[in-house]
């Protein structure tokens, strides 16, 4: 079968693809960058038997000679863009972010344009595109022709990589992600994580969807290239998945072992402010799903995969639950109190002044 390139395809959703694709009997060249954890995935991937053949390809993104040197080694059939710095790695270095999210798309478009035969392009971009939803003024379920409208530099990051997709003249589609859990996310949660975590408002709206289910997604769409060319669809998983943000994150608190914080434990959002919220919302997956079929793990399933993942650690957890859950309430009031946060949760100004102007795009953009 006609080779697949895949990028960040030692990630959370990267590795599930390849795993898929090759388990389908493709060729995969599988691109990321080189290092500990990729070598790691890599080895993992090569010694489980697969029919398909994987070649892996280090590359960097922002090496344009690269880039096309692997492009026209190989020449896929198929293109799997994965591979990004994501937010809130991407606050931390707004400028290096965009010449990855940007620059280095720009760099995939160059080189499948010179391949005799196009290779259909599939875009991971991101609910972010969204920017901030207010759920009491847009009750209504986002669809692929809601208009993008990010409020931070990492939404406005994927809705220029769509522009490029959208203008290359190849075949492409665009698949907008809904949040992504899976045990990876959880493992490499950062203190940046941890002030999204905190500015979110507990009733804001938020859409989630099992790594599993997105890397079906994309290896679907590889297989679907006449159906789903020149579309944008929205990647979330079922009517399960829909959530407000204070009850997502309680069943992420009890599937680590420490249980429900409530309510208490972060702010509302101002039902009067439009800026004053955080993404996604809630997706209508109707198109994606018909065209894809890749919805299979409810959220309860999601949630036993994460528990399950945690090991020794979530029976000790359980039994400190009663005294760490007040404590953690408590250290999140003074923490708010501290950072002088009004009634509302206000997000975006308290990831401003956590990372710095530059992480908030335009009000004009």
């Amino acid at each position: 079968m006609d080779p697949v390139l895949v990028t960040g395809a030692f990630g959370q959703i990267g590795k599930r693809c390849t795993e898929i694709l090759l388990s389908r009997g493709r060729t995969v060249i599988a691109s990321d960058l080189r290092n500990d954890t990729s070598a790691a995935a890599a080895e993992e991937l090569a010694g489980q038997g697969h029919p398909g053949r994987l070649i892996t390809a280090y590359a960097d993104l922002l090496d344009a000679e690269e880039i096309r040197a692997m492009v026209t080694e190989h020449k896929p059939q198929a293109i799997v863009h994965l591979a990004g710095m994501f937010s809130p790695a991407s606050y931390r270095n707004p400028r290096l972010a965009r010449k990855i999210n940007v620059t280095g798309t720009e760099n995939i478009v160059k080189a499948a344009q010179t391949l005799d035969e196009a290779p259909l392009l599939l875009l991971a971009s991101s609910a972010a595109v969204y920017g901030s939803r207010n759920p009491y003024k847009y009750p209504e379920l986002i669809t692929p022709q809601t208009p993008p409208n990010p409020i931070d530099q990492y939404g406005e990051d994927k809705v220029l990589a769509e522009g490029v997709i959208r203008d290359s003249g190849l075949p492409y589609a665009v698949l907008r992600l809904a949040g992504v859990i899976s045990p990876d996310g959880l493992a490499t949660a950062d203190s940046g994580h941890l002030v999204l975590v905190r500015s979110m408002p507990r009733d804001n709206r938020i859409h989630t969807v099992d790594a599993r289910d997105v890397a079906l997604a994309f290896a679907n769409a590889v297989d679907r290239a006449d159906s789903v060319n020149g579309k944008v669809l929205l990647i979330a998983g079922d009517e399960s998945h829909r959530h407000l943000n204070r009850d997502l994150e309680d069943d992420m608190m009890t599937a680590l072992g420490i249980g429900r914080l409530g309510p208490s434990a972060s702010l509302p959002g101002d039902p009067d402010d439009d800026r004053g919220w955080s993404f996604t919302g809630w997706f209508d997956t109707t198109e994606s799903q018909a065209l894809l079929d890749f919805q299979r793990y409810t959220w309860p399933e999601t949630v036993r995969l994460i528990t399950e993942s945690q090991g020794r650690l979530r029976p000790v957890l359980q039994v400190l639950g009663p005294v760490l859950r007040p404590g953690m309430r408590l250290a999140l009031a003074v923490q708010r109190r501290i950072e002088k946060r009004g009634k509302y949760a206000d997000p975006w100004e308290l990831i401003g002044r956590k990372f710095g102007p530059d992480v908030l795009a335009p009000t004009d953009f």
